[in-house]
């Protein structure tokens, strides 16, 4: 994991970016974590996602069927929560930086 953890870090920033040219600063504490907790959501959806697909696999592995599709499934979930997740990332950075401003 060390391998990618500084580019995953750039992309946070890169996210954080975007976001921020979108969406203004968060109002409140109380609108920041609405934020990430939607976030975050969306992460746990696309874990789930991964976790499911991945059953299959074995399912088809234990039976000798075809396990390409759902590995290629298991494959863009993946890649969907990683984006999820630099997405929690880049939100939890915006929090600090309201706590930040706010002297919190």
């Amino acid at each position: 994991m060390n391998a990618v953890e500084n580019q995953v870090r750039e992309l946070v920033k890169v996210e954080l970016s975007g976001a921020n040219e979108r969406f203004p600063p968060f109002h409140s504490a109380h609108e920041g974590w609405a934020v990430i907790l939607e976030e975050v959501d969306e992460l746990k959806a696309e874990v789930k996602q991964v976790d499911e697909y991945f059953c299959f696999v074995w399912t088809a592995i234990k039976y000798d069927w075809p396990s390409a599709e759902y590995i290629k499934e298991v494959y863009g979930r993946a890649i969907n929560a990683a984006c999820e997740a630099i997405q929690v990332a880049a939100m939890c950075k915006k929090f600090l930086e309201m706590e930040a401003v706010n002297g919190g």
